[in-house]
């Protein structure tokens, strides 16, 4: 039990810190890119530090999802069945809740 909690500790710091490290270097990407002069590589800059940056953070989710779902173990639950409703095929008029 000691373990998973120490695990589960790192997991939130390496997630947070992956996460910053991540946020600040968008930062000074997007300062760079923003500084570009000609205009059409201006746009592209932008665009590439929007794809990445967008790519990045997603990644930083993902691992963060991953560490504390393989840390909790809820990965390996099963889900309950889903129950069906059944409405009878004929639908009286003055019923409009089977409608």
């Amino acid at each position: 039990m000691g373990l998973r909690i120490l695990a589960s500790i790192a997991a939130v710091l390496g997630a947070a810190l992956l996460t910053l490290a991540c946020t600040i270097s968008l930062v000074q990407a997007t300062i760079q890119a923003v500084a570009v002069h000609p205009f059409p590589l201006r746009v592209l800059a932008v665009s590439s530090d929007f794809v990445l940056g967008t790519g990045m953070l997603l990644g930083c989710i993902y691992v963060a999802t991953h560490l504390a779902v393989g840390i909790v173990g809820v990965g390996k639950t099963e889900f309950p069945e889903l129950q069906v409703e059944r409405y009878d095929s004929d639908v009286r008029s003055d019923d409009s809740a089977k409608i």
